[in-house]
């Protein structure tokens, strides 16, 4: 099956590198201004996104959105009479990248609908000035699925980093990731095509965007594979993956010879690709902050969840309804010690590590962002986690990178558990099942997730009364005075219910308890004065004996 390259990008023109092999050409970003006259249309989806794709949207309830539609082929084509090289379109960033010298570019530039906005350099690795084809083919395995039929596992020595997080019950539940499409995005996957603890794996297909070949297995680096097997890997008595029976899709962006922007372009390409080909959970553990070339650095401050191009795809692909799982980054001890991007993004899971004993791993990077909200979101165990190597044997290795896939398995085993939910529901869900969920920190997040806890959760969540309507009034709200509404059906008379307010990191404001009356329809006034709540959105949530809504509220004071 062919699939096209679709890599998009947010900048009108992007500066990469002097590629020695074209003398002056240059590989730059050109951002279109719309995506007018296109052959495609958001009412034929099927044209441009799998079927499983379209599927997960529709079950959240996201539309599909001309964000979506492919980069306009009679642009590219424009582009490419301008004497320019077209490498890869880009559809959620409606652009495409080029190699041009600056005579081409110039030409390019004059386009009536070229974007000219700020540029921004990427440097690309000079030895591979031939990395990108528009078409490109990507390697499929059709395995079927394995039975998710309830087993006793033995962990051996990789117990501890499942059980922490209630692994170890969730297996013992049934849900081992089945149904579940994981892409690990990563830096290659070195042998776990004849890795014998991968021999139950279900890969669907792999790609390497650094090298534009489905090729992931031959590479020089082991990190991929370490990460994985704490994913997918399966030995009875000696490690046993926290999803291993998902399927997966294996991509490379990594260049691990330097570091620079070029590699957020790879990771938005393996996004948009995870996007079309319907996978529900994207695990990573790279992450950004400087680069060989200092003046392409970020800042702490640019910790927004806005800035980082690789920041601004992960938010995306939470918007298509996927899962972003990232490890926080081993910037604890350095100058940095922030978390890394994509990190910082509100909806993105953000993993950061603790020992055996739940106690925080020093190098693990911190919060809060730029502008003040909690990450790393939760922390799992990221210090002598017990991983495979490519030869097979078992070994151990510490970093956020080897917690962030455990949470992800998490993330699968609930999400397989609770099929009807959204993907920030998982995600919050996770979050209000930390261990300090009630008092975060800047090194812990909300603590250590558990499953059993948000067992417990998932349940509260879908033991409601369909019929209960809840009105809350004014909103935005003006004043300290908040009223609500309540319609319950003749099963709720009589009953208490309780009324929180979170904010939107999912921390508890305020709460109160009411008790029902006989009256079918009950109009409360809340006095939310003391919790001293400054202007912004915050999710007012009603639960009691079968009842459970979520309304959002604004504050406007």
């Amino acid at each position: 099956m062919r699939y096209i390259l679709t890599l998009s990008f947010l900048f009108s023109v992007t500066l990469l590198s002097n590629i020695p092999t074209f003398a002056q050409t240059r590989t730059y970003l050109v951002q279109f201004t719309d995506k007018n006259n296109s052959t495609f249309s958001v009412n034929r989806p099927q044209e441009f996104l799998s079927q499983r794709a379209i599927d997960r949207r529709r079950k959240q309830n996201i539309p599909i959105l001309e964000r979506d539609l492919p980069v306009n082929q009679t642009y590219i084509e424009q582009v490419r009479q301008a004497g320019a090289k077209v490498l890869y379109p880009t559809r959620w960033m409606n652009g495409i990248v080029i190699e041009a010298d600056q005579a081409t570019l110039d030409r390019v530039n004059r386009l009536s609908f070229v974007r000219n906005n700020n540029a921004m350099r990427l440097t690309l690795r000079p030895e591979y000035p031939d990395l990108f084809v528009a078409d490109a083919e990507i390697k499929e395995n059709n395995n079927s699925l394995i039975s998710n039929a309830r087993t006793e596992e033995n962990y051996g020595n990789s117990l501890r980093q499942s059980q922490m997080i209630g692994i170890d019950a969730m297996h013992q539940d049934g849900f081992r990731g089945e149904g579940i499409v994981i892409a690990v995005i990563d830096d290659g996957f070195q042998g776990v095509n004849t890795n014998p603890l991968f021999r139950q794996m279900n890969i669907l297909g792999t790609y390497n965007f650094v090298r534009n070949t489905p090729d992931v297995y031959n590479v020089s680096v082991t990190h991929g594979a370490r990460v994985l097997s704490t994913l997918a890997a399966y030995q009875d008595g000696g490690l046993i993956g926290t999803a291993h029976k998902a399927s997966y899709y294996l991509f490379v962006t990594e260049i691990d010879s330097r570091e620079d922007r070029s590699e957020e372009a790879f990771w938005l390409v393996a996004a948009e690709r995870a996007d079309s080909l319907g996978v529900d959970i994207i695990s990573t553990s790279l992450g950004y902050t400087t680069f060989d070339d200092p003046t392409l650095n970020y800042t702490p401050n640019d910790l927004d969840g806005k800035t980082a191009l690789v920041s601004q795809a992960a938010a995306i692909a939470v918007r298509t309804g996927m899962i972003v799982v990232k490890s926080a980054g081993n910037n604890g001890l350095r100058a940095w010690q922030k978390v890394s991007f994509p990190g910082d993004v509100d909806s993105v899971l953000t993993v950061g590590a603790v020992d055996a004993n739940g106690t925080y791993f020093s190098q693990s990077g911190r919060g809060r962002t730029a502008d003040g909200r909690i990450k790393p979101d939760v922390v799992a165990m990221g210090v002598n986690t017990v991983v495979a190597l490519p030869n097979g044997n078992l070994s151990t290795s510490s970093g956020t990178s080897f917690a962030a896939p455990l949470v992800a398995g998490l993330a699968a085993g609930l999400w397989q558990a609770n099929p009807s939910f959204t993907n920030m529901q998982i995600v919050n869900i996770i979050r209000r099942s930390g261990n300090r969920f009630n008092n975060p920190s800047d090194s812990l997040g909300y603590g250590i997730p558990n499953y059993t806890r948000a067992k417990i959760l998932t349940s509260t969540e879908q033991s409601f009364d369909k019929e209960a309507l809840v009105e809350v009034y004014p909103n935005p709200l003006t004043s300290n005075i908040l009223k609500l509404k309540v319609r319950f059906t003749e099963n709720q008379l009589n009953r208490s219910f309780q009324i929180r307010i979170f904010d939107a990191l999912g921390r508890l404001c305020w709460d109160t308890s009411l008790q029902r009356t006989q009256q079918s329809s009950d109009t409360y006034e809340l006095d939310i004065s003391k919790a001293n709540l400054s202007n912004g959105s915050y999710f007012l949530h009603i639960a009691g004996e079968r009842i459970n809504k979520t309304l959002k509220i604004s504050i406007i004071q």
